[in-house]
């Protein structure tokens, strides 16, 4: 028979550390670490919590149990040795209790052999699987976990539930608990979220929205890049959008229906106050009923009554065809459809709540797709992430074609298309890898011994070094450049020559740039520079002093330093400075050149502003 072992335990509250522990025999005992007790029965100080938190299970206290205990010793020798070895032991399933209380050897002897079947075993996903869905299954309900407390004082909601012994060990389902406190609290920010969007979006509608004959089409086109909407449509749904629109439209007709009713009820109120049927039909010769020709004929003559037509009721009834028949129907004794009866309290209650309830339903079916779509969101990055690293631990070739790829076998569920950037992108890394490690072997085999980089140096020269050179040979570089195993997997135009090719043609680019930066650098060549392209287009001489006779010009002394001379100042700033420019020295083996670069910048600089004294 299996040793029995303790399989969970679970803290009793209002109790100094006391645990309540089942055994893998469905056994219980109860533990205090601080003092090492353990007892087979309930202890007398805590029966009170235990009896509470286990009703609060839906426990009910065995009747052997429910009988003092029988005081200890206190210098007993033989103390329970299951809180022992749950102090030596973290992991429940290194715990193990030797000893088999009474009760459990009378329940098996009664039971006979083979009574103890174990639950079908289940694997891990899907363990876990039921263990999130039975935390799920309690929102809403009285013992709803709150996704930010602690572990401890949420496992009394579920502990019963069936599903809490989906997983084997209490480590794994304390780990799977925290990591649904996440998703959890995901939704809640996205429902949040998503509210404050929604509020922002109605406030728009309200403020934009005037009329009912607006379209939600030209809405779309009006406003699409406007925060409120685009924000809303990303976070839910256009078509959410476009029902909250509608909503709008109709409460719009309603309110502007109510406006008409109101106005017509004032211009009959108009009419009453000015006008008397009796006179009105006796002025006119009339009688009624009334034909429309014989209606219009007298409508006419009374709207001449003073003070009726300068009234703000009269324009507010709307056109003059609807205020004709509205004068018919006073004048006939009438009046416009009366608006519907004023519903009694009780009436307006039940529609009060059942408005409500179709709100709720409404906000709860928004919210579950709002968490469907944050769960579905945070499943993809973890499959982006998954294959990510799949690609990292099995494709090292940066020359695989794709076709090859999709052999490899890979249990994330993503379409084609972003499977295939994903592969595009860990190759394009890879081959830069391969690129950046040949830039440091041509770099190393392309200047001298005091560090200069020799810019003269080609691939003849260089290019026998780096094949010679331990890290290139014992490295992935000649398989990268076809010159190793699967060479028929490299393309036609990558060779070690082309990649050194390209190499040169951005360092040549970058002395070149480093070059024209000494020369803007220097203060030298600057000043003498400018002062010199100015004495060849001045026509008078500059003093440097009122009181000397002499008219020296600062100018013609800057005619006097020429460009060898500058090369010079450059030079032995190369050579002697201990801040050593080898931006100078790199381009020696073209000295005419380097020469002319010189020549085109002083040309580009421009003229001091003649304000020496």
């Amino acid at each position: 028979m299996e040793p029995e072992r303790p399989r969970e335990k679970v803290p009793i509250p209002g109790t100094d550390g006391w645990l309540r522990v089942t055994t893998s025999h469905d056994n219980v005992f109860y533990a205090q670490k601080r003092t090492k007790r353990s007892s087979w029965t309930i202890p007398d100080e805590i029966r009170e919590q235990v009896v509470a938190f286990e009703r609060s299970l839906g426990i009910e206290p065995d009747a052997e149990e429910s009988e003092p205990e029988e005081p200890e010793e206190p210098e007993e020798p033989e103390e329970p040795e299951e809180l022992e070895e749950l102090e030596e032991s973290e992991d429940p399933e290194e715990r193990q209790v030797d000893e088999e209380p009474p009760a459990k050897r009378a329940r098996a002897e009664e039971a006979g052999p083979g009574s103890d079947a174990a639950p079908p075993a289940l694997s891990f996903e899907e363990g876990k699987a039921q263990y999130m869905a039975m935390l799920t299954s309690l929102n809403g309900t009285p013992n709803e976990v709150n996704p930010m407390a602690p572990w401890d004082r949420e496992l009394p909601k579920f502990v019963r539930e069936p599903a809490y012994l989906a997983l084997p060990t209490l480590q794994d389902r304390e780990d799977v608990f925290n990591e649904w406190c996440k998703y959890r609290l995901r939704e809640k920010r996205a429902m949040a979220q998503s509210a404050s969007t929604e509020d922002a979006f109605q406030q728009l509608l309200r403020k934009q929205v005037a009329s009912t004959r607006t379209t939600f089409a030209a809405f779309h086109d009006a406003f699409k890049n406007d925060p409120r909407y685009a924000q809303f449509v990303q976070s839910s749904s256009r078509a959410r959008a476009e029902h909250l629109f509608e909503l709008w439209l109709a409460e719009l007709s309603e309110k502007k229906r109510q406006r008409v009713h109101e106005a017509e009820q004032a211009f009959l109120a108009l009419l009453r106050a000015t006008l008397s049927p009796r006179d009105v039909l006796r002025d006119a010769g009339a009688a009624l009923p009334l034909d429309k020709e014989t209606a219009t004929q007298v409508w006419a003559s009374a709207k001449k009554a003073p003070g009726l037509s300068s009234d703000p009721r009269y324009e507010a009834a709307g056109g003059a065809t609807r205020r004709f028949e509205l004068f018919v129907q006073w004048l006939q004794g009438a009046g416009p459809s009366a608006p519907p009866p004023k519903r009694s309290a009780e009436e307006r209650r039940a529609h009060a709540l059942q408005q409500r309830a179709a709100q709720v339903r409404q906000a709860h079916s928004r919210h579950a797709h709002q968490a469907r779509a944050a769960q579905s969101e945070a499943l993809a990055e973890q499959q982006v992430q998954a294959y990510e690293q799949h690609l990292v631990d099995t494709v090292r070739d940066p020359w695989l074609p794709w076709e090859d790829a999709q052999a490899l076998r890979s249990d994330v569920a993503l379409d084609a298309a972003t499977r295939r950037a994903l592969f595009d992108e860990h190759m394009a890394r890879l081959r830069s890898k391969r690129r950046g490690q040949l830039a440091k072997l041509f770099e190393k085999h392309a200047q001298d011994a005091r560090g200069v980089p020799l810019l003269d140096r080609g691939a003849d020269d260089i290019l026998p070094l780096v094949r010679g050179d331990e890290a290139f040979q014992n490295s992935a570089l000649p398989r990268f450049v076809g010159e190793g195993a699967s060479v028929h997997r490299v393309p036609i135009h990558v060779s070690l020559e082309a990649e050194f090719h390209a190499w040169d043609t951005w360092r040549q680019a970058q002395a070149r740039e480093a070059f024209q930066q000494m020369l803007d650098e220097n203060a030298f060549v600057d000043f003498w520079g400018r002062l010199r392209q100015a004495g060849e287009g001045a026509s008078a001489p500059v003093a440097l002093d009122d009181e000397d006779d002499a008219t020296a010009s600062i100018y013609e002394m800057a005619s006097q330093v020429d460009l060898d001379a500058m090369e010079k100042v450059l030079q032995v700033r190369a050579v002697c400075s201990q801040q050593t420019d080898q931006r100078y020295k790199m381009w020696a083996h073209v000295p005419a050149q380097r020469t002319q670069w010189l020549q085109a910048h002083l040309q580009r600089l421009r003229v001091p502003k003649t304000t020496v004294r």
